[in-house]
């Protein structure tokens, strides 16, 4: 069975599943984006002073690992 849900219902209570987070993230690197819906629903101006800052900028950074570990190029064409 496949869940498709960040959160996860067990006996101890709700639990977050980091395959789901890991998932979210990765997708991100590829056709979709990561953005704020703190600053796209206007409730931030800008990131500076939120409480959540550093968590942000470890997913970014995170995402820049991402990439810079799984995109390899394979090989250098030359048509002349």
């Amino acid at each position: 069975m496949v869940r498709n849900e960040i959160k996860i219902n067990s006996e101890k209570g709700e639990i977050f599943d980091k395959k789901q987070i890991a998932l979210a993230i990765r997708n991100s690197t590829f056709s979709d984006e990561l953005r704020c819906s703190l600053l796209d629903d206007g409730i931030l101006d800008k990131c500076l002073g939120c409480s959540l800052k550093y968590i942000c900028d470890g997913i970014d950074q995170v995402v820049d690992n991402y990439v810079e570990k799984t995109t390899e190029v394979v090989n250098n064409f030359n048509f002349e």
